[in-house]
């Protein structure tokens, strides 16, 4: 991704962090939360590599952006 696209999921994200902390209705996993605001072609790339992992669901992608700090998921971004 480039940096235009980095920092628009970056403002995506914190927008909707901010939301979950005033909705207490919203909760949601940071994983979850990261993967939402992806662009649909990175959504689309990470659905396939489950796909051909085998698995039925996205939860192992949920899980590894659940662990990593804001600055590994910028990182990760800048690979996506």
């Amino acid at each position: 991704m480039n940096a235009a696209e980095i920092t628009k999921t970056v403002s995506k994200l914190n927008n909707r962090i901010e939301l979950a902390k005033i909705d207490s209705f919203y909760k949601a996993s940071l994983g979850f939360q990261r993967l939402a605001v992806l662009p649909v072609r990175v959504r689309k790339n990470i659905n396939l590599a489950c796909v051909l992992k085998g698995e039925n669901n996205d939860n192992s992608m949920k899980e590894f952006l659940n662990t990593l700090t804001e600055q590994e998921f910028i990182n990760w971004l800048k690979l996506a």
